[in-house]
């Protein structure tokens, strides 16, 4: 199954909701408030779909291992620029 994302009533139009499962005529989701809860599909409108053509950042993890990212924000770039000569 694709991954796709909906709006339904009561969300903002530029907001929509990843679809965690599909039973029957109805989606699960998981509201800001992290609580789930079904809607029908027929008051549903779909905002966005996960296409193979799109990169997802995929980490090899080791059991016992926890995994750090780090992202670096503007003032590490700024340093690290700085000590590579930029």
């Amino acid at each position: 199954m694709s991954e796709f994302a909906v709006w339904h009533e009561g969300m903002p139009e530029t907001q929509g909701r990843w679809v965690l499962a599909v039973d029957g005529e109805r989606f699960l989701l998981c509201g800001e408030d992290q609580l789930f809860y079904w809607w029908q599909i027929t008051d549903c409108k779909l905002v966005k779909v996960a296409t193979p053509d799109q990169p997802r950042l995929v980490l090899p993890v080791q059991q016992g291992v926890q995994p750090t990212i780090v992202m670096p924000n503007r003032a590490m770039r700024r340093e690290n620029g700085r000590l590579a000569g930029l």
